[in-house]
């Protein structure tokens, strides 16, 4: 009898490098192409359908929303658009800003360095990389910190400004991002939730009691997050009247779990009580039997909803237990561990009077009225121990938490007479409210690509010829350095012989920066263009790092695409969903009023 061998899937593969020189720079000057046509005040709304049925397509001006909707049906594309993603995402997360300052300068950086090592055959790409990211990260980003604008009381007049461009020019909503950060001070901390209405267009702002959580389903829940997406619209997962169980370790099996939760059961299903209908479990971690069971019951519209959260988790000494410390204070509820048995857990150690529990991709937030006292004792705790700090980042983290539990969230509530235009200005405002942030911590700078092009001056200055690297800062870093500026004039319709007096005038004008739309040079104070500073910092960072990876491509190895076959998978995933799920899973919250 004769055994065949089980073979591996057929796949696509290539290292000729002709082609992947090709394919590399015609997908990433599309994804730059697209996504930078949305950039600066010229830059104009992209159009993207909407995967879900039932739910609105979408019209956007953010770098970010659009990065995330591209996808190919080419192989070798869609897999250089995965690739390229994360990276570009990762300036939006942890500036607010930038993603497509990003993509563009990323764009130009690896056609550059392609053609820089086309013709020096004998320059090896990993060095020319080395050497890039050396010079970044040696010489550039300490000399934008240099040029940041730490933000106090005497200049916090430059947040707005920081929120004005980020919001696409729009006064009205910069003006709203502050009064939020007015009303709840202006803290690195500090956090505003955004809600979209239907209505007249306009904006309100208002203070509701809230502890914003530096985790979301992408870290705690994974490839399983999905599952307990309720509100499709916004891609979070929203309970209303949560209660809290709090684990102080792994949840291996949900054994010791079902006494409490046959309990909730009982005042749920059996007693008809709303109040009991959702749960929350925040553990250090969770089994991946224990996620697929939870999973498959957030499907079950009959039966209590049961969510997992993992502990964010710091530098800090125990930093998983104390956040654990500071959501009972929060919540009321009750911490369990190996000496606290759950066998004798009873519904009153769940909390009390939380109003919602909200779950984004890397960010929740508990709202509710914690009790005053729980809150003060916790306070009390957090500052002792924060005149006992051991080091500055000890220190930092300890007045962030503090700042979460009694600060309070600001609610900035958006109206809109369509969908289009709703989620259009969420994510603009988003940006803003991001960006405002990021400059409260990190600082600001002066706008409109002042400080790229400085160091595009420093290093034509310092890499002058002569130098061993002159060939390679001036033919590849010193153009993609320029190239968002290029964007931001083509964009607004300047022809080619304007941009170019434009640009040599910005080099001219060393102190001074370009308002685009009024065609005048003034100081970046007079014309009120600043940007975050830790937004340029990531934009450089990530861009050597997509560069890094696409410029020194030797292969790709992928799957074939099926198309049909795709389509199909797709379509009986969604009837699925539609059959097995509430219908309000596919209710967009924006069509409805609170």
């Amino acid at each position: 009898m004769r055994v065949k061998k089980v073979k591996s899937p057929a796949k696509m593969f290539t290292s000729n490098p002709k082609v992947l020189q090709n394919v590399t720079v015609e997908t990433m000057d599309e994804i730059s192409g697209i996504v930078g046509k949305s950039f600066g005040p010229g830059g104009l709304n992209v159009l993207i359908e909407s995967d879900y049925p039932g739910i609105p397509n979408k019209n956007t001006k953010d770098g970010v929303t659009i990065f995330k909707s591209l996808g190919y049906s080419d192989p070798y594309k869609h897999l250089i658009v995965e690739q390229t993603r994360d990276a570009a995402q990762r300036t939006a997360s942890e500036a607010g800003d930038g993603t497509t300052a990003t993509t563009i300068i990323s764009a130009h950086l690896v056609k550059s360095l392609f053609k820089f090592c086309n013709e020096n055959p004998k320059e090896s790409p990993q060095r020319a990389t080395r050497i890039l990211k050396k010079i970044i990260k040696k010489e550039l980003i300490p000399s934008i910190e240099d040029q940041s604008i730490d933000i106090g009381v005497e200049n916090q007049h430059l947040l707005k400004k920081v929120a004005k461009i980020s919001a696409n020019g729009d006064e009205e909503m910069a003006e709203a991002v502050m009064e939020a950060f007015d009303k709840i001070g202006f803290g690195e901390s500090s956090h505003v939730t955004i809600q979209e209405l239907s209505g007249p267009g306009g904006f309100d702002v208002s203070v509701i009691e809230g502890l914003p959580i530096a985790i979301g389903y992408e870290e705690s829940i994974g490839k399983h997050g999905v599952a307990f997406i309720n509100d499709k619209g916004n891609q979070r997962c929203k309970l209303d009247k949560p209660l809290f169980l709090l684990f102080d370790g792994v949840v291996n099996d949900l054994v010791s779990f079902l006494p409490l939760i046959e309990q909730l059961g009982q005042k749920f299903v059996v007693d008809g009580d709303s109040d009991y209908s959702n749960l929350v479990i925040v553990a250090h971690g969770f089994s991946e039997n224990v996620l697929t069971d939870l999973a498959m019951n957030f499907q079950n519209s009959t039966s209590l909803n049961v969510l997992p959260l993992a502990t964010p988790m710091t530098n800090i000494k125990n930093s998983r237990l104390e956040f654990l410390h500071d959501l009972a204070a929060f919540t009321g509820a009750k911490i369990f561990d190996m000496g606290n048995q759950l066998s004798k857990a009873t519904l009153l150690d769940l909390g009390s009077n939380m109003e919602m529990f909200e779950v984004y991709r890397f960010r929740s937030t508990v709202v509710g009225n914690p009790d005053e006292m729980n809150i003060e004792e916790r306070a009390g705790e957090l500052e002792q121990q924060l005149s006992n700090a051991v080091s500055i980042s000890e220190k930092l983290e300890l007045e962030e938490r503090l700042g979460k539990l009694t600060s309070g969230i600001a609610k900035l509530k958006i109206y809109g007479a369509s969908n289009g235009e709703l989620k259009e200005r969420h994510d603009r405002c988003e940006d803003a409210v991001c960006a405002v942030r990021s400059a409260i911590k990190y600082g600001a700078l002066p706008g409109g690509c002042r400080v790229l092009t400085n160091l595009a001056i420093y290093l034509d200055n310092n890499y002058a010829e002569g130098h061993k690297d002159h060939t390679l800062v001036q033919t590849v870093l010193i153009p993609s350095l320029m190239e968002p500026l290029r964007k931001l004039l083509d964009n607004a319709g300047y022809s080619s012989d304007e941009i170019q007096k434009t640009i040599t005038d910005y080099f001219i004008n060393s102190d001074m920066v370009y308002d685009i739309e009024n065609q005048e040079f003034g100081t970046a104070e007079e014309l009120g263009i600043f940007d975050a500073s830790q937004a340029v910092i990531q934009a450089l960072e990530n861009s050597i790092s997509i560069a890094s990876v696409m410029g020194n491509l030797g292969g790709i190895v992928c799957s074939p695409r099926d198309n049909q076959l795709e389509n199909q998978a797709w379509k009986e995933d969604q009837d699925f969903k539609r059959a097995t799920t509430s219908p309000n899973e596919y209710v967009n919250e924006a069509d409805m009023r609170s």
